[in-house]
């Protein structure tokens, strides 16, 4: 029972880790909020399946730095930035200076965050939308004191604000599509760029990368299940337990001898195939033992009449035994 125990500890727990991973992995919330490959109320994957869907223009998902990114003439989605994002106006005249489009979808504004927006040209309050201070922004849908969606030019490009992203979220296109708002934002026929990048999702080339890129996990799985088996074949045996053997039990090296003589060689026997092993072995044995053949002959010639084997074995011994240079 304690061999077993074990594997079935490590059974309970990919039983209850490789649910809710498949779950997990299947809404997306492993990602952040306002990303397009989260399937819950918090992420916009239902707007990029709807967009891609339609087959009006080209959609995909950005995960390299955006200040790094190639401009061209398409319109790149920013989910859930804040107004701040403006600061890097540089960037941004650079991402779009051909004739692109670089829409921001603000977050639910704070107070506190609202106020530091006023240097940018406009306010952002909760609730209220944006109120539009500088010339520089134009209101493309509501007043400039709650405008909903505002335009500013950096060159060739544009770069629009709308003031509460939360609209484009799963969660609250399902409860009331506004169907006019999204035609506005993506009716222009550009190619539509969702930046994953700035929500922290970067493709960096790792090793989960390359496992899902080339379908390695059914083989990182086998490998692990091989594993398991190797693990449980070296820590049980299917053969059943032997009983401790005591010291008495264990065999002894003279009573195998003896055992195996007594049951290949007969008793009457048994003398005359001691001295033809010792006349096989006379090459390997000192020189005084070859002598003692004729004697040994002898010796046995006379003992085969004995009936006790062991007084035998005492004349062939004595007979043997000689002292170096005698022979």
């Amino acid at each position: 029972m304690r061999k077993v125990l074990p594997f079935v500890l490590i059974g309970a727990f990919f039983a209850l880790l490789i649910p809710r991973m498949t779950q997990s992995i299947a809404q997306g919330d492993v990602y952040p909020e306002w990303s397009t490959m989260r399937s819950d109320p918090m992420g916009v994957k239902v707007l990029f399946l709807a967009l891609q869907r339609m087959g009006g223009a080209v959609v995909e998902r950005n995960y390299e730095p955006w200040q790094e990114m190639r401009s061209r003439r398409a319109e790149y989605v920013f989910m859930g930035v804040s107004p701040l994002m403006m600061q890097d106006v540089k960037a941004l005249e650079k991402l779009v200076a051909e004739d692109g489009l670089a829409l921001l979808a603000l977050r639910p504004a704070t107070a506190k965050a609202g106020s530091r927006t006023e240097k940018l040209g406009f306010l952002q309050f909760p609730k209220a939308g944006l109120e539009l201070r500088s010339d520089d922004w134009r209101c493309l849908s509501g007043e400039r004191k709650e405008c909903v969606l505002a335009e500013r030019k950096t060159g060739k490009g544009r770069v629009w604000l709308l003031a509460d992203g939360s609209v484009l979220r799963n969660g609250e296109l399902h409860e009331k599509r506004n169907t006019d708002l999204l035609a506005q934002l993506f009716s222009n026929g550009l190619p539509v760029v969702f930046d994953e990048s700035h929500l922290g999702v970067n493709e960096t080339g790792g090793v989960g990368v390359l496992l899902k890129r080339y379908r390695l996990f059914p083989a990182i799985g086998l490998m692990l299940a091989g594993a398991l088996l190797f693990v449980w074949r070296n820590s049980t045996s299917l053969l059943p337990e032997r009983e401790p053997v005591s010291a008495a039990m264990a065999p002894q090296p003279a009573a195998s001898l003896r055992t195996l003589l007594a049951q290949r060689v007969p008793r009457a026997k048994l003398l005359e195939t001691l001295v033809g092993e010792w006349k096989r072995a006379l090459p390997l044995l000192p020189v005084w033992h070859r002598g003692r053949a004729e004697e040994m002959e002898a010796v046995l010639g006379r003992v085969r009449s004995l009936k006790d084997v062991k007084q035998g074995y005492a004349e062939l011994q004595a007979a043997i035994k000689l002292r170096k240079g005698s022979a």
